[in-house]
């Protein structure tokens, strides 16, 4: 073999894929982060280990992404639980290349087929960006390919004990995110079932249904452990109507935009390696076909089922559809092996290219960041250099907020984390970007990018206030 095909490059491959997760576990919060890092300091700090909370509220989703962020955080501390965030993220990333290979394997792939699946997996931007963030999407994605690969390989084998492993995994899933696990896997196994009459049987012994119903008894358990009121309750309810409301368009235009642009995305996430097959493919350059051609067919067909409620979704994003990266992987591999060895090692090498880009990337990502979006941390420390332990509020939902109060939390651990203002407030601090509140009074303007903040006191706060400025 000729250094471009070797084994031993896409190891290195994957050992630089690998490596360059570590740099971006000490980022500075991006987006959203903070949701998950606050609600597993209020889930520590206030010993609620099955309802999580976000300052103070009710969060409206399962908790099984905190319990796993728990060990980390109490090992590295509160003060880096970002850190730990973004390594469970980052592991499920990793292992989610992990199991793809080993369902090409499971499918009857060669170990060349398998690795070109594993690095055309991490080509896409589940290596370069969502698949480090300390967001639920990796995590559920690693669960819920695990469910959909579980049901495939359940099929090929002839074997219910797959569809049972499928069962805890989609359970597990749900209690990361939301309930759609279940609809992935639902469409992933419909279309196993009308392609492959020969495992219709095994999908169908009692031993398999007994699976299901346990399966599709388990968020009903959930929800009945936990609030009592099944899917009426506060959980159930809030993921029920954040489905629909996504589901909702805020404009025509706006859903046109959706989708003509989701399907281009979508490609352009998995480039350059998508871009060569394509061209390969469209050149006529395919020659035979790969050993899992009929199970590729299937992914296809069960990503394309599962890709259609998020491609018509007026407000889908990227991120939901990371479930089915493996499977669009595993379809690009399939084809790519059937291309000539010359645009093979055209691909090899852009998979070499994307790592390396990666890495600059890793050197530009914090400082554009902050220059854009401000120092959260430095914004945090000053606000903690005046209210010290007491008791601080907020009325900022934004991410910019999620942000900075996510820093606050935990530089000043042990104290209460930062919780919702109350109606009548009558002493404490509120950190807000409305400066006007009736019966406060500024006491620090800040700014976050390009987003103004400030820290008000009311009542006992404002003495001390005045007693730390003489």
């Amino acid at each position: 073999m000729k250094h471009g095909e070797t084994p031993t490059l896409w190891r290195w491959l994957l050992v630089a894929a690998v490596v360059s997760f570590v740099p971006s576990l000490f980022f500075p919060y991006v987006g959203e982060e903070g949701v998950y890092t606050m609600t597993t300091l209020e889930m520590w700090h206030g010993h609620l280990w099955s309802n999580p909370v976000l300052y103070g509220n009710a969060y409206g989703r399962p908790p099984f992404l905190n319990w796993l962020m728990l060990p980390f955080a109490m090992t590295l501390g509160p003060a880096h639980v970002l850190v730990a965030s973004r390594l469970v993220t980052a592991l499920a990333t990793v292992f989610t290349a992990a199991s793809l290979f080993a369902f090409v394997r499971a499918l009857g792939g060669t170990r060349r087929a398998a690795w070109l699946a594993l690095l055309v997996f991490l080509s896409s931007d589940a290596l370069l960006y969502h698949g480090w963030l300390a967001y639920s999407d990796p995590l559920f994605a690693l669960l819920t390919f695990g469910a959909m690969a579980s049901i495939m390989v359940a099929a090929k084998r002839k074997a219910v004990a797959p569809i049972g492993f499928a069962m805890v995994l989609v359970t597990a899933a749900f209690l990361t995110k939301a309930l759609t696990a279940y609809v992935f896997v639902l469409g992933t196994w419909a279309v196993v079932f009308l392609r492959h009459p020969d495992a219709r049987s095994t999908l169908l012994k009692p031993s398999a249904v007994l699976c299901y119903v346990a399966g599709i008894a388990a968020p009903f358990a959930w929800f009945y452990l936990t609030s009592r009121t099944g899917l009426a309750g506060h959980e159930g309810g809030a993921m029920t109507g954040d489905v629909l409301k996504r589901m909702l368009p805020a404009n025509l235009l706006e859903w046109l935009r959706q989708v003509v642009s989701f399907p281009v995305e979508t490609f352009c996430r998995f480039l350059p390696v998508s871009a060569v097959v394509a061209y390969g493919v469209l050149r006529g350059q395919s020659s035979g076909s790969s050993e899992t051609r009929s199970w590729e067919t299937t992914a296809a067909l069960a990503a394309a089922l599962n890709f259609l409620p998020y491609w018509l979704s007026p407000q889908g994003s990227i991120r939901y559809i990371l479930p089915l990266y493996p499977f669009i992987a595993f379809v690009l591999a399939g084809r790519l092996a059937t291309l000539n060895e010359r645009t093979v090692r055209i691909a090899v090498y852009c998979v070499a290219v994307v790592i390396g880009l990666k890495f600059v990337a890793l050197a530009v990502f914090p400082i554009v960041q902050t220059r854009q979006h401000g120092d959260a941390a430095a914004v945090a420390k000053s606000i903690v250099a005046i209210t010290g332990a007491d008791q601080i509020y907020t009325d900022d939902p934004s991410s910019a907020g999620l942000s900075v109060n996510g820093n606050i939390d935990s530089q000043r651990w042990p104290a209460a984390p930062i919780t919702w203002v109350p109606a009548d407030m009558q002493d404490g601090w509120l950190l807000t970007r409305t400066a006007d509140r009736p019966g406060t009074a500024v006491v620090w303007t800040g700014t976050l990018g390009k987003e103004r903040m400030y820290l008000l006191c009311s009542g006992r706060a404002c003495a001390a206030a005045a007693v730390k400025a003489h």
